[in-house]
């Protein structure tokens, strides 16, 4: 009986230091792809086509899903979604038609950010 508590102990921590290397490894990933976005980036202004918000708790900031088009350099014509953060006085700025600024990779133009500054970090 002890040994098989000793697996399932063993097989748990395994799991953790699986997940938790997982979760490293990605967020790596995803800082290189936002630096590399930010210094080669090709800025453009796009579309935005839909905006769904989700609560931001009792903060003044609330958490929006935009759906967006833009045109590439190539003429091409594409679309994006993501998730970001607004202050809620600037909600108007985010309706259906408005453009938003954006970002993307020279290399892959499917790689996308939204370039806005953080609200949170950008408040007074």
């Amino acid at each position: 009986m002890n040994i098989f508590t000793n697996v399932i102990v063993l097989a748990v921590v395994l799991l953790f230091i699986y997940i938790f290397a997982s979760l490293l490894i990605r967020d790596a990933k995803n800082k290189k792809l936002k630096a590399a976005i930010h210094n080669n980036g090709v800025a453009v202004s796009g579309t935005i086509t839909n905006v769904r918000s989700r609560s931001g708790g009792n903060s003044g900031f609330i958490n929006i899903s935009v759906d967006f088009n833009y045109v590439n350099e190539k003429g091409e014509l594409l679309t994006g979604q993501r998730d970001i953060v607004i202050d809620i006085t600037r909600i108007q700025n985010f309706q259906p038609g408005k453009p938003i600024p954006l970002r993307y990779l020279r290399l892959d133009p499917q790689q996308v950010l939204v370039d806005l500054p953080n609200p949170l970090l950008t408040r007074s």
